[in-house]
């Protein structure tokens, strides 16, 4: 089956669970002997690991949003305004926060979403018919915000459209309060061109569903899977290393997680000793971060690095996140705990983590829920607060035998099923 796979690129600034999840997609659905196409949106693939086919990038980012802020440039040769498509404009784009900001994008987002009915009609026209030119048996979209494409490919195409969902309320909810609920609806609306909507949890799943008002029937779940071979088993270094992998900023928890460690290297139990005393001979565990950042997220960066300094802890910024940048950190991790303070629908990192054999500490909330209580590959805390996560983080790395069955547990659930070929497996189950 040839299968045409559209994904919005974000210019590689930071660690996206829909681009890693997009990569173990389709490396599964070519490893299961599919013909895969990446057809990218918005900005270049930069550093795609499933290697492959690669169409040209749709609606270049800086043509479509100098063409929904200044209209009469609709009216300029269409030879002209391809030109802003060059890969090094959009590479350049791809640098500026803005591009990857709900905030002032709502207008934006909303005539994406609206496709042959919005503003653009002309130019999904034009990629609906770029499509077909590839002559694929089947379309993929990366995510809900993609489903205008779909309405103009069906009018041309009599093949099935798979819609993968991924975390699309936190985007709508860093929206401004007057498009959020105009967002749902114009998803709910182009949904009924897609013949599956696929989620990765039962409780995404539902969520969403109810965010658009459409029956939970009509979307069903794939676990989120990652490809177990590119990752080894960790053997832990010697003092202990707390990993959080993933963007580095506020809204996913980097806060909390650096008060929650200053937390143990500073507070005083009964003896006058720290939480980790003994634990770690003379030495403090190290701090490592792997995600990428945008300009936006420097201020809580820098409040980190003062708050470890003064804690006396140890921090270090992995620059490079690219997968075997990821395998190789988490390769030598003790835990692995990425706080968000907002309910997600998965959290491919804890995938991540499980085929490293590294136990997880995250919050009891939305998918992180419902992955860890079916494999036990890591240790659930409420509330969601600097002082709780202490205490989770300690009770893991002072029980040699918890995190021990935690990473065998991983391991296994990986091999059995979240990995890339199931995930694969399922989406097509439909087609």
């Amino acid at each position: 089956m040839k299968i045409a796979y559209i994904c919005s690129g974000t210019g590689d600034a930071f660690y996206c669970e829909n681009c890693i999840r997009d990569n173990a997609m389709i490396s599964g659905l070519r490893a299961l002997g599919h013909d895969v196409v990446i057809v990218p949106m918005y900005l270049p693939l930069k550093d795609n690991d499933a290697a492959g086919g690669v169409a040209p990038v749709l609606f270049g980012a800086v043509r479509i949003y100098l063409m929904d802020k200044f209209p009469f440039l609709k009216r300029f040769p269409e030879k002209l305004l391809r030109a802003l498509d060059h890969r090094k404009i959009l590479d350049m784009a791809a640098s500026f926060a803005g591009s990857t900001r709900a905030g002032g994008n709502e207008g934006m987002t909303i005539s994406m979403i609206e496709g042959t009915d919005g503003p653009f009609a002309d130019e999904f026209d034009k990629s609906a018919d770029a499509i077909k030119e590839l002559k694929p048996d089947a379309i993929f979209l990366s995510n809900a915000f993609l489903l205008g494409i779909a309405s103009a490919i069906k009018s041309k195409m009599s093949i099935p459209v798979v819609c993968m969902l991924q975390d699309e309320h936190v985007w709508v909810d860093a929206s401004a309060p007057e498009y959020r609920d105009k967002t749902w609806k114009s998803c709910a609306e182009k949904s009924q061109y897609a013949d599956m909507l696929c989620a990765h949890s039962n409780w995404f799943r539902d969520k969403i569903a109810g965010l658009m008002d459409i029956s939970a029937d009509k979307i069903s779940v794939t676990p989120f899977g990652i490809d177990p071979n590119r990752y080894t088993l960790s053997a832990p270094s010697s003092p202990a290393s707390i990993g959080y992998i993933s963007r580095l900023c506020v809204e996913l928890g980097m806060g909390t997680l650096v008060d929650a460690y200053c937390h143990l290297l500073t507070e005083t139990g009964d003896r006058g000793r720290s939480p980790l005393h003994g634990l770690c001979g003379d030495n403090v565990p190290l701090l490592e971060f792997c995600g990428g950042y945008t300009k936006d997220d420097m201020a809580v960066i820098n409040t980190s690095r003062k708050k470890i300094n003064t804690s006396n802890g140890r921090m270090v910024i992995h620059k490079d996140f690219s997968i075997d940048a990821r395998a190789e950190l988490l390769s030598r991790l003790s835990l692995l705990s990425v706080p968000t303070p907002i309910s997600i629908a998965f959290g491919g990192f804890i995938t991540e983590a499980m085929a490293s054999g590294v136990p997880v500490v995250q919050p009891d909330t939305g998918g992180f829920t419902e992955i860890i209580n079916e494999t036990g590959a890591g240790l659930l805390y409420s509330p969601n607060t600097p002082e709780a996560l202490a205490d989770a983080l300690e009770r893991v790395m002072r029980d040699d035998d918890l995190r021990k069955s935690m990473s065998e547990a991983g391991c296994k659930a990986v091999v059995s099923k979240y990995n890339n070929i199931e995930m694969a497996r399922g989406a097509l189950a439909f087609l």
